[in-house]
């Protein structure tokens, strides 16, 4: 993938894939193509406005104005001293997103969920990435703690002081909870506090 900050203003594509039976793409890949095409980001804050169907093209926002299509997700974060601002697009040029193998289950199927604590932990998988390990261990307990509200969790914010690194234990507890519009969970890294995520549920 090509740099972010080699052109800002200009959109690079994330070439994501649908990951393994949904029909849209996931806010964990938005966030390993970011990692990717965007090191060194500190103070992260990820939000996913709506769901991604189409191709995503990822623009370092600049002061001029520019139409560059449907925003499905912002991220607010520090570079070198400096406040900056991405949007990830819907990118109308690139080919429709293929499909590749994903099983959610695999990830924490040694993970330890605690329904009346509203706990969960697990260690180290080394099959899947950090953030992918983070979303599916939340939304496992979210779906665990709420299982009478009959919702289907989506990931939708991410506040993080940099970009999840590998762990040997990772917790997240529910700290707060509006509804199931907008359920927040922190993050623990290795007994480190590590941020907060925020899962959104829909009415299935």
């Amino acid at each position: 993938m090509n740099g972010l900050f080699d052109q800002p203003g200009v959109p690079v594509s994330l070439n994501l894939l649908f990951k393994g039976e949904r029909t849209y793409l996931h806010g964990t890949d938005m966030v390993d193509a970011l990692a990717a095409i965007a090191p060194g980001l500190i103070g992260i804050s990820l939000r996913i406005q709506k769901v991604a169907e189409q191709p995503l093209a990822a623009v370092l926002l600049t002061g001029e104005n520019a139409d560059y299509g449907e925003v499905v997700a912002t991220v607010r974060a520090g570079r070198d001293g400096e406040k900056i601002n991405i949007a990830l697009v819907e990118n109308t040029n690139a080919s429709p997103a293929g499909r590749y193998e994903y099983d959610e289950n695999d990830v924490v199927g040694h993970a330890t969920i605690g329904a009346e604590k509203q706990i969960a932990e697990m260690s180290w998988n080394d099959r899947y990435t950090s953030i992918e390990q983070i979303v599916a261990l939340n939304k496992a307990l979210l779906t665990r703690c709420f299982s009478a509200a009959g919702v289907h969790w989506y990931f939708s914010r991410l506040d993080v002081p940099r970009f999840p690194p590998t762990f040997q234990k990772m917790s997240l507890a529910v700290t707060q909870v509006l509804g199931t519009s907008l359920v927040r969970s922190g993050i623990s890294i290795d007994g480190g506090s590590f941020g907060n995520i925020y899962f959104s549920g829909v009415k299935q």
